[in-house]
Formats: C-alpha cells, structure tokens, sequence
C-alpha cells in the first residue's frame, strides 16, 4: 500500500484493509465447522442485554455458559491440536479479558467452528440437555394445572400449540413461561373455589344420607319417639339455611371468578353456575318438609319449564319432556360434577 499523504488517503486505506480483513475471515469460515443449533442459540442469547431477560433465563444463560467454558478449559488441557491452533490467535479475539475463560460471544470473531465436532457436539449436548428437560418440566406443570383445574377442551386448545412445540430453544422457553404466567394465577383462584365447592357438595351427601336413612323407613314414625322426629326436623331446619347459604355462597365465587379473569367457572367443561340450578332443581327449601328432591314426575311442569328456560304454560302438553331441555335429575344422572361423575348439561333433547 502507498503511504497515506492526507486523512482522506488514511480512511481509504482503513476501508481497505477492514474489507481485506472481512473478506479473509469470510474464506476462513468456509473451513470451520458449523456450529450446533442449541450451542449457536446459547451465543445469540449471550448477545442479548442480559439485564433485559427475565431472572429465571439469564440465571440458566449464565449456568450453561459456565459449563460449556468448563468443558472447554478441560479439552485445552488435554488437547494438544487445539491448543496450538488458538494460541496462535491474537487473545483478545477468543479469551474473556476478565477472566481468561473461552469467549462464547463470538465476537469479534467468530471462532467457536475451529474446535473439532466431536467437542462441538459435547458442548451442543450441555446446552441442549438442562434446556430440553426445562421445558418437560414447564409442560409437566401445564398438564398438572389442566388436571387440577378441571379444565375443559377449550382450556386445553389454549396450549396445544406450546406444548406441541417441536423446538426447545430458548424462543421455546420463553413461550411456555409465558403460558405459565397466564395459568399459575388462574390455577391459585380457581383451586380455591373448587374447595369451597366442594364442601357444599360435601354437605349435599350429607343431606341426601340423612333423608335417605330418615325417609327409607316408612315404619320410622310408629318406632321413633316424638323427640327423635323433633331432633330430625331441627337438623332440616338447620340445612336447609345452611345450603341456601352455600348457594348463595357459591354463585357468589362463580361470578367473581368470571368477572375478574372473564373467563367462564367450569368443571370439565361445564358452566357450574348452571350446576348449582341443577343441583337445587327438584329441591324444597322447606324447613318443615323433606330435602330431598322429588320424583321428577312430582316436579310441577312450571318448574321444569323454568328450568328450561321456556315460558310457563300449561297449554302445550310436556310429552315426557321432548320439547325442552331436561335435567339431570330427570336423567337420572348425578349433578355433584366435583365429588360425583360428570354429568353433562350441553344441548337440548334430540
């Protein structure tokens, strides 16, 4: 090159010289090995602003980029070929300054693709073991929500997509951390209602033991004294106020849920705000009389039309309930979703 005579003259040559320099690096790569996917993701995330990441991804980046230095420290030491091949590099350009450790960064320069590929794949395997089984514990805890929360198919759509993922880098992390986010508030509320739900259908077992073991014998009157009969219409009384308060209770929590999260309260799919009127369909809060539900054929048509959601008449003849929608007690089929089978409110009659 000519000696430089101006400023213009030495930012010429500058230019020149960085591209001779860019344009030798270029050729030298074609002869470097290529970098594994899951070790080439680690370098992209070490270029990252660290103190933009969430706390729980740069602890794991700066875990997995000590133990992939680790790994490299011990192969320079038993490796002769690989030491006199970056020892003859400029320190700066694959030494950390601080620390005298293998620079990740790659930068400036890359040179992660001189070390053979049998060591490339060890240190492809440190970063892609501890990522893959984060996100089998991230799907694990996903799938645990779903079951505990009762959640319907709908619920499940909303993570198909996530936990079918076939990737697991660290793009894929950060997705199912964000679908954690979103879960793992839902999941405390909604526990807590299921709970509370659950004792009120706790009590209702108790309700239909007692009647049962009260009414199943007929003789019960001539053998009973009056204080014992006394003793069972007092317990009506008191569960008869006790439910309407765990009715009320309970739709109150429902409602809540919804408004808050705006998101339907349901188990298995179904609304429970329409399980509670299945519950107390068929039922007299009446302290003097009986908890138990009635026969369906004793439950007056008006009700079964309420219940239905259809205007009360009498004009029109129920045939066995094929115009409306009938209920599970009509069904013979248990309404206690959390303690008992599921039933299914969907639909109308065929």
């Amino acid at each position: 090159f000519l000696k430089p005579t101006s400023l213009c003259d030495r930012k010429t040559q500058q230019l020149r010289m960085t591209q001779i320099s860019e344009k030798a690096q270029e050729a030298m790569e074609k002869y470097m090995n290529t970098i594994p996917p899951y070790l080439a993701n680690l370098v992209k995330y070490l270029n990252k602003d660290q103190s933009s990441l969430p706390d729980w991804e740069s602890s794991m980046i700066a875990d997995l980029k000590k133990t992939v230095q680790m790994r490299l420290k011990q192969h320079f030491e038993v490796s002769a070929t690989s030491r006199q091949k970056f020892v003859s590099m400029p320190t700066e350009l694959w030494q950390e300054g601080d620390t005298g450790m293998f620079n990740l960064n790659e930068v400036p320069r890359k040179v992660l693709g001189y070390l053979p590929k049998p060591e490339l794949a060890a240190c492809e395997a440190l970063v892609q073991g501890p990522v893959t089984m984060e996100i089998g514990r991230l799907r694990k805890r996903l799938d645990e929500i779903m079951d505990v929360i009762r959640s319907s198919e709908s619920d499940r759509a909303e993570i198909a997509a996530t936990m079918q993922r076939p990737d697991c880098f660290f793009e894929d992390l950060e997705i199912h951390h964000q679908e954690l986010e979103k879960w793992e508030p839902l999941f405390d509320k909604k526990t807590a209602i299921i709970k509370e739900l659950e004792q009120r259908e706790e009590f209702l077992e108790e309700i239909e033991e007692f009647e049962s073991k009260a009414t199943g014998d007929k003789e019960r009157y001539l053998k009973a004294n009056s204080l014992a009969l006394a003793d069972e219409n007092k317990f009506r009384a008191y569960a008869a106020k006790k439910l309407k308060e765990l009715d009320s209770k309970a739709i109150k929590l429902c409602r809540e849920y919804e408004k808050e999260t705006g998101r339907h309260f349901e188990i298995d799919g179904t609304s429970y705000l329409e399980m509670i009127k299945e519950q107390k369909f068929g039922r007299l809060h009446n302290p003097g009389l009986s908890l138990s539900k009635l026969p369906p054929e004793s439950i007056s048509l008006a009700a079964k039309q309420r219940y239905a959601g259809l205007p009360v008449s009498g004009l029109v003849p129920d045939e066995d309930g094929m115009s409306r929608k009938k209920s599970l007690h009509e069904s013979g089929e248990d309404p206690k979703i959390i303690r008992g089978k599921r039933g299914s409110l969907e639909g109308t009659p065929e």
